[in-house]
């Protein structure tokens, strides 16, 4: 027996309400069980209730009525769309509303003459759920508290050119950093051994090395002959392993390595 075109489009619209049925179970309710057949589906998005305050979870309902024709001839059937939570307001509908006539019109345009009425509920269900995303993000920052221990750390400043760090730059850096260090502990060291020898001489031996301009090393040779004293003190405390050791110790490791 050939099936008329109602016929097969009938079969159709009952297959695919038995698979909505299956799919959605005590969201899905049938209001009319001939034809025309309709229906409705609670469309709420899925949640984990542990990080949602209820107020901020959208949700609706849809009600479907299928066409004589549907879904071979068209794809198209009445819906409307009812909002169940407080928080769905107007502009909501209406932006769901479009979400739903969006999928229609691709599918139509496709003329599959394949059942849609799963894929416009989904696109309904995610688009309730961008929304009781937004709603829990400002809830969140709204009821957020500010944390006594928050330290802020500012960003690292941003330079138009950077140099790379090789294993050849860093030791060339290395190498004249080690240097420098050396030298300012020398000089360090000279300028100490200077102002202790400045404590040991005369005012008349002061003032001749002003008048003449004397380095550091008259005033040594100044303090030697006058004084045998302080030159057996610098000998006892510059002279031998001993120096030579702490003046090792401040050199580079590098030129410590190449005098062992």
């Amino acid at each position: 027996m050939i099936q008329t075109h109602n016929e097969q489009c009938d079969h159709f619209q009952k297959e695919e309400l038995n698979a909505l049925s299956s799919i959605y179970l005590s969201d899905y309710e049938q209001l009319k069980d001939v034809h025309p057949y309709s229906f409705q589906v609670i469309v709420a998005p899925f949640v984990p209730a542990d990080q949602f305050y209820h107020d901020n979870v959208v949700y609706c309902k849809i009600f479907i009525a299928f066409p004589d024709d549907y879904p071979l001839k068209s794809q198209r059937f009445h819906f409307e769309i009812q909002g169940l939570s407080r928080n769905f307001t107007q502009d909501n509908l209406i932006r769901a509303r479009k979400v739903c006539d969006q999928v229609i019109d691709h599918h139509e345009k496709e003329a599959d003459s394949q059942p849609i009425v799963f894929a416009v509920v989904e696109a309904l269900r995610d688009y309730v759920f961008d929304q009781s995303m937004y709603l829990q993000e400002l809830y969140d920052q709204q009821n957020s508290k500010p944390d006594d221990n928050y330290i802020y750390i500012p960003p690292m400043p941003k330079f138009a050119t950077n140099t790379p760090v090789t294993l050849e730059s860093f030791t060339a850096w290395k190498k004249k950093f080690d240097q420098e260090i050396y030298d300012i502990k020398k000089r360090e060291k000279n300028f100490t051994q200077v102002e202790e020898m400045m404590k040991k001489i005369s005012g008349k031996q002061y003032f001749d090395r002003k008048q003449n301009k004397e380095d550091d090393v008259d005033v040594q040779e100044i303090i030697n002959e006058d004084d045998d004293d302080i030159v057996e003190l610098e000998d006892e405390d510059y002279q031998g392993e001993d120096d030579n050791d702490e003046e090792d110790q401040d050199r580079p490791l590098y030129e410590r390595e190449q005098l062992e």
